[in-house]
């Protein structure tokens, strides 16, 4: 009970750092490698040997704790799965779920299950994935966790960076940034994993879509109240956003502007043209390419994502200006046939209008304690 305590004043200790006004600038982005001359170390929690941070690509003063220690948070290694009918008995039909589909395996994680875990090591047919989740920017991330032909087995460190889930690897200890998709410190520093497409909709869109989808079982061997949302409270900016990134090309579509959209837009990136389909109801979108793979793409706190992406470009949907700044837009032919355009904005105006300060009435044990 008093470590859990002590975990609870530390989580605590990162609330209160929520509360204080969240900048960002574009070379927070910058991937220079950095080797210090004495070597650098970040506490990883008591009892664990701390992280090895003497090669890095962000500062390291950003890097804080997210409140309990290094594998506090366990990730899920060998998850087990139930079919849709046994499904149904723990799901409900507005629950959100990350769904992936590789050759003709399609499977389902649960929000509610990701919540308390965040990093899942599976496979999905012949692919390796890693699911991440960050219940702080909303985002659900899927990646090959294969680099330069080795696979990594992931945890969660128990730090966060810019606000998001750091996660490690298991065999050098390196730090890895979700939102990034790279190694920020450790040996592996600069190294970045594949993305990969994973749709975040609701349980009953999904099995609709996919009637022989697997689901991640909420027997994961670890006692914990799924039906329990532990950042409901949280003073978070959810303004949704979707993000299609190709070859270092990343464009970001508001769900508010999406909303304004007609139902199937058109539009590409990187010489790559798809249709995007938003349902409202559902707030989920779905992605139809012309006639290639479906892009990698994501769901987050728009907030998070402009943060991360500062380079992005913005879609707008209806609009000749930028109702942000009165700046022109920069449209493709493609986006302005369908009234709709693309808006680079300022880093710093963005990050303004997404983070508010948030109230001050927030319980210390908000946050999952392990």
């Amino acid at each position: 009970m008093q470590s859990l305590w002590n975990i609870g004043l530390t989580s605590w200790g990162f609330l209160l750092a929520l509360l204080l006004p969240l900048t960002f600038t574009p070379n927070q982005q910058v991937d220079q490698l950095i080797v210090e001359k004495k070597e650098r170390y970040i506490p990883a929690g008591p009892g664990q040997k701390p992280f090895d941070v003497t090669r890095h690509v962000i500062r390291l003063e950003e890097i804080q704790s997210g409140g309990p220690p290094k594998n506090g948070i366990p990730a899920l290694d060998h998850p087990a799965f139930v079919n849709v009918s046994e499904a149904d008995r723990n799901l409900k039909a507005q629950d959100i779920i990350l769904g992936v589909e590789f050759g003709s395996v399609a499977k389902a994680y649960p929000v509610r299950i990701l919540n308390w875990h965040e990093v899942v090591n599976d496979d999905v047919g012949e692919q390796p994935i890693l699911i991440s989740w960050c219940p702080l920017c909303g985002s659900g991330l899927v990646y090959d966790p294969r680099a330069d032909s080795r696979r990594y087995t992931f945890g969660v460190s128990g730090l966060l960076y810019q606000q998001n889930l750091l996660f490690f690897d298991h065999e050098t200890a390196s730090l890895w940034s979700q939102l990034r998709g790279g190694a920020v410190a450790g040996p592996l520093a600069g190294t970045s994993l594949r993305l990969l497409p994973v749709n975040m909709t609701t349980w009953q869109s999904w099995k609709a879509k996919h009637p022989q989808t697997l689901v991640l079982s909420f027997q994961t061997g670890y006692k914990r109240d799924y039906s329990l949302d532990p950042y409901r409270d949280f003073p978070l900016d959810r303004h949704l956003a979707f993000v299609i990134s190709i070859n270092g090309e990343t464009k970001i579509y508001p769900f508010s502007e999406l909303k304004k959209a007609a139902s199937a837009l058109q539009d590409d990136l990187a010489g790559h043209t798809f249709t995007i389909l938003f349902d409202a109801k559902q707030q989920s979108v779905t992605v139809q390419p012309s006639n290639e793979e479906a892009p990698p793409h994501f769901v987050a706190f728009l907030g998070n994502v402009r943060a991360f992406f500062p380079n992005a470009t913005i879609y707008l949907q209806g609009s000749l200006k930028c109702p942000h700044k009165r700046l022109p837009i920069r449209a493709s032919p493609r986006a302005r046939s369908n009234l709709g355009g693309s808006c680079d904005l300022d880093q710093n105006d963005i990050a303004r209008r997404s983070f508010r300060r948030p109230s001050r009435t927030i319980s210390s044990d908000a946050r999952p304690l392990r």
